[in-house]
């Protein structure tokens, strides 16, 4: 008998179509739900929660595809689920307490460091702090992000002290008012960043696209600088494959995207992030490959 699968995402459901198609091919049950739509009723006969006016217990697996600011909604979903023990997507949620994704970079980054992983030198303080710290830690330029910034944005580099100087006079107040968190880290000379993207404990495909500042860095060639590279990686380097699932792996994500850098001078390789609902319609052009199709598989196999 085939599993049957609930998606359930933080806002609009239409770009998750292509999951409806993907399952009718495969002769699996998918539905697609939004968090806008989850409801608890207490101390009555139809106590219980309801997402799109069903109980989500009645599927085998629940695949949280997109959380976004739906952390409560999250919350009671996951709590609901573990009761009914009911397969939840990722293995992070299964974990004691209710974690918060995406997890804050500043957790990620000590956890990816405890089991091995390498990453960036980091330093992760308040914004006053960073900027008396981290220019002698690292030098400039450095890195400063978002703790929960989402697919790259959320970063900044600045290379000097008045650029710096700027950066404090416009995050301490957010901070202040408990609006963000910011680390920093060393800036790593490496001109292409590879996108891999990880289902289970396999990486099933992975892009390469050109890093923001490689310009720099980069010498010019006839008074040019090099063209950045935008095109899938086939085969998925071996090195890259391992540390984006080891990664993923160490975060609990199941589902999810590893970018990973290489350093050009030296070759040594970075993790930079694991993005636990990353965007695949790069990796879906780019390989060819069918993601909805490879998600539903492993969903149905779990």
């Amino acid at each position: 008998m085939s599993k049957k699968i609930l998606i359930v995402v933080g806002g609009g459901t239409k770009h998750l179509k292509p999951f409806n198609q993907a399952g009718e091919e495969l002769g699996v049950e998918v539905k697609i739900a939004s968090f806008s739509t989850l409801e608890l009723v207490t101390k009555s006969g139809t106590s219980g929660v309801r997402i799109s006016g069903e109980d989500p217990a009645n599927y085998d697996v629940v695949y949280l595809r997109l959380v976004g600011r739906r952390y409560e909604d999250a919350a009671l979903l996951v709590y609901y689920l573990r009761k009914k023990g009911i397969r939840i997507v990722d293995h992070t949620y299964e974990k004691d307490g209710l974690i918060r994704i995406p997890i804050p970079k500043s957790v990620e980054s000590k956890i990816l460091e405890d089991l091995g992983v390498p990453l960036p030198r980091t330093f992760f303080a308040r914004m006053k702090t960073v900027a008396e710290i981290a220019p002698d830690l690292f030098g400039f330029p450095f890195v400063i992000k978002g703790t929960s910034g989402k697919q790259g944005n959320a970063v900044w580099s600045p290379k000097n002290g008045d650029e710096l100087k700027e950066l404090v006079e416009k995050f301490s107040p957010l901070e202040k008012a408990g609006q963000a968190r910011f680390l920093a880290q060393e800036f790593i000379k490496a001109s292409q960043r590879n996108r891999v993207f990880v289902i289970g404990d396999r990486a099933i495909a992975a892009i390469t696209r050109p890093t923001r500042w490689r310009k720099r860095f980069q010498e010019r060639v006839d008074g040019e600088y090099p063209e950045g590279k935008r095109h899938a990686l086939v085969p998925i380097p071996e090195e890259d494959a391992d540390l984006a699932v080891k990664a993923a792996q160490a975060l609990g994500v199941e589902i999810g995207g590893a970018d990973i850098i290489t350093e050009d001078a030296t070759g040594k390789k970075y993790v930079l992030e694991v993005n636990s609902a990353p965007r695949w319609d790069s990796i879906k052009k780019d390989t060819g490959i069918n993601v909805e199709k490879e998600i539903l598989k492993y969903l149905s196999s779990i």
